[in-house]
């Protein structure tokens, strides 16, 4: 099962625009690969992704609503 959370989190960009890590309570995570996403630009969108941490890896949904960013759930893998 899953985790839900809802935070927000700070979201770090390549120069091609495409996610590659988030901060989320003072901890970083490495977006390994987008699984998947959901929704349209103009709706927000949600990204489901694989992520490697401190404590391993593990699958994680994240919600763009323009500019701002939320961990909205967090899977183990």
């Amino acid at each position: 099962m899953g985790h839900l959370l809802n935070e927000p989190v700070r979201a770090e960009h390549d120069t091609a625009g495409r996610l590659t890590a988030y901060e989320w309570r003072g901890s970083r995570y490495a977006v390994d690969e987008v699984l998947k996403t959901y929704g349209s630009s103009s709706d927000g969108r949600l990204y489901r992704v694989r992520i490697t941490g401190a404590e391993g890896v593990a699958i994680a949904e994240l919600s763009r609503d323009a500019d701002r960013w939320r961990l909205r759930h967090l899977f183990s893998a």
